[in-house]
């Protein structure tokens, strides 16, 4: 694992060298993938096989799997990159006319209250002078992994935008509105059982 790691020991890590060291490591984590998996199988006496959870402290192999999804997912977020400078470009001409706002909001509404509605919480908020993005890796709790924020300056700065619009501002207020509904239906649903 040591080995592994050292690729990644410059911190903060551009997103292209985190997208180096997963195509560096794509066969090994497919192996490695296929051996975890295949691991912890259990017979039922009806004949039926389950798969069970793994016990006790994680190996370096779901360590590693861990730590290669957990990169994977922020360049998954990186890719809308290019797309968030050219809606920041469109927030800046229409930022003005409350109509041209709404449409704008509404245009990104599943990015901004699905997809990246944690980003910000997850990535940023584990100092209140976060400089920047930190990568949690949940079988490697003491791994610190820093992202250059440069690198999510415009997905950053749209997600501020947008939060402020949309969550403070509720610029689209019948969203918020079905949003709370479908919270109340979740509340009661769990206070039922």
């Amino acid at each position: 694992m040591k080995s592994i790691l050292a690729d990644l020991k410059d911190q903060p890590l551009s997103i292209a060298k985190v997208e180096w060291w997963l195509l560096k490591y794509s066969d090994f984590y497919k192996k490695t993938s296929d051996i975890v998996y295949n691991q912890h199988f259990f017979t039922t006496d009806d004949g039926s096989v389950i798969r069970l959870p793994p016990l006790g402290e994680p190996t370096d192999q779901e360590k590693f799997l861990d730590l290669y999804q957990a990169l994977d997912t922020i360049c998954e977020f990186h890719r809308n990159e290019k797309y968030f400078e050219q809606e920041l470009t469109e927030y800046k001409k229409i930022k003005d006319s409350q109509s041209d706002l709404k449409k704008w909001i509404a245009k990104n509404e599943d990015l901004g209250t699905e997809k990246y509605v944690c980003f910000l919480v997850d990535y940023l908020d584990y100092s209140e002078n976060a400089k920047h993005l930190s990568v949690y890796v949940h079988s490697s709790k003491n791994l610190e992994i820093y992202i250059d924020q440069q690198d999510f300056k415009n997905t950053i700065e749209f997600l501020e935008i947008f939060n402020e619009l949309y969550w403070e501002k509720e610029i689209l207020p019948e969203s918020l509105e079905r949003i709370r509904n479908e919270m109340k239906k979740i509340k009661t649903t769990a206070n039922t059982v």
